[in-house]
């Protein structure tokens, strides 16, 4: 479960969450539920370090926006 404070306008507010066996340079993806999806917030997902994927959200909009706490999906594809 993520659970974002508000994120203010044309800003980026990050978490981040283990996922064992994430290694440098794999592809993460998220999966954003649908009570968290809301127009002008962009989410993505990358490894961090190892073990570890960063979620980040960014507000395109001119207003703050707090999405709502839910849980998250996360990939991680190992090449």
């Amino acid at each position: 479960s993520l659970d974002y404070p508000s994120v203010a306008a044309g800003t980026t507010e990050i978490l981040t969450i283990t996922v064992t066996g994430a290694a440098d340079g794999d592809i993460a993806t998220v999966g954003v539920p649908i009570a968290s999806q809301t127009t002008g917030l962009i989410w993505q997902a990358y490894v961090s370090a190892a073990n570890t994927v960063t979620v980040s959200v960014t507000n395109t909009t001119g207003a703050p926006i707090e999405p709502a706490t839910a849980t998250f999906r996360v990939s991680v594809i190992k090449y």
